[in-house]
């Protein structure tokens, strides 16, 4: 089927969605029925992005951007929240996206806190952002933060902050020195030494092992690195990306096209896959293609979009539910598998980034339309 179609019935779930939440937002499935929260939890961004997506489509759309822009306000609770890392992932897809479609200070505002609750985080003797200020987590920081350092970037271009953005470089270079193994894998997680602040374990909370890798954080990691290049213009970043991208790449099952939950299990089909993995990752490579035809790499571009299309038709054949009553946009997300919590379920985050991985495909050459993303 044409991605474009499936876009469509994408839009068509998101809006059955909105009729049945009542105004919560969604995290993810149990059995295939949503768990909500008030708040927003780590993944109200991304309900909102939706929300925002399906404006976009709609005709007559005055009304859909003002149901977008009233959730997306809910969020206003999150500004002072300087505990969790997420502020990119609460505060892209819903304000910085948003203020591009419907622009309003209150986005701006709501964004610009949210880089400051991660300035708040960032350990300047240890050059990274705490994952979570809290009991238990002393010194953690984790690879998924690379999603959220461009809003720090985003931040400190609209202040003119060179303090912020100076931060925001030096924990993406950090991030890239700590947490990538000299195979372009990553180590979800790396913890510090508060007395001397040097780093004194690399290991994983959601992989199978320390030395394994998690296909989700492998994901963060190459669309992290593509955002930042996008962001900053720095070429090492885009180098980054590309080499993480081609572990993914290699670490899929054969034929599939599609992750296991940790690439330790490739092409083993007694363990979980993560369509969610696969979902960000096949944005991060339309991000990445795009990014390499910026820098005049027009062979690598072609390539990792090429990548990109086939991760997204497996992702249609194998995960794209289509009973509009239950799961979401994608089931098949392993949401914490040494937990056992959301195996074969759907997730927020996960529908986010397959419609935003269609968003990139039909609009590859549509400048404007991608230039309103996160």
């Amino acid at each position: 089927m044409e991605l474009t179609n499936i876009f469509q019935k994408g839009l068509e779930k998101v809006a059955h969605m909105q009729e049945r939440l009542h105004g919560d937002f969604p995290h993810i499935t149990e059995k295939g029925k949503w768990h909500t929260n008030a708040n927003g939890h780590w993944t109200g961004g991304f309900w909102t992005g939706l929300l925002w997506m399906k404006a976009l489509y709609t005709q007559n759309n005055t009304e859909q951007k003002a149901t977008a822009l009233k959730q997306v306000k809910k969020l206003a609770v999150r500004m002072k929240d300087n505990k969790t890392h997420d502020m990119g992932f609460i505060f892209g897809p819903s304000c910085v996206f948003g203020n591009h479609i419907k622009p309003d200070k209150q986005l701006v505002d709501m964004a610009l806190a949210g880089a400051h609750n991660m300035e708040d985080l960032f350990e300047e003797k240890a050059g990274l952002v705490l994952a979570w200020d809290e009991p238990g987590y002393e010194g953690v920081a984790i690879v998924d933060t690379i999603m959220n350092v461009p809003l720090m970037i985003w931040a400190a271009k609209k202040e003119n902050n060179n303090d912020l953005y100076d931060k925001g470089i030096t924990v993406a270079d950090h991030i890239r020195g700590n947490h990538i193994r000299d195979d372009h894998s990553i180590f979800h997680v790396v913890r510090w030494d508060t007395k001397t602040y040097q780093i004194v374990e690399r290991t994983t909370h959601q992989g199978f092992g320390a030395d394994t890798c998690w296909s989700r954080g492998q994901a963060w990691a190459l669309y992290g690195f593509a955002n930042m290049y996008r962001y900053t213009s720095k070429e090492e970043y885009l180098q980054t990306s590309q080499l993480l991208a081609t572990y993914f790449w290699e670490n899929l099952d054969d034929n599939l096209y599609l992750p296991r939950w940790d690439f330790f299990f490739k092409n083993n089909e007694q363990e979980p896959l993560d369509a969610a993995a696969a979902s960000i990752a096949a944005s991060g490579m339309l991000l990445l293609s795009k990014m390499l035809d910026r820098n005049n790499q027009t062979d690598e571009s072609k390539l990792w979009k090429e990548r990109a299309e086939k991760m997204i038709q497996s992702l249609v054949e194998h995960c794209f539910y289509k009973n509009i009553e239950e799961y979401g946009l994608i089931e098949h997300v392993t949401v914490d598998k040494p937990r056992n919590s959301g195996v074969n379920e759907s997730s927020m985050y996960g529908d986010y980034y397959f419609m935003e991985s269609l968003y990139r495909f039909i609009n590859y050459d549509n400048e404007k339309m991608l230039a309103l993303l996160y």
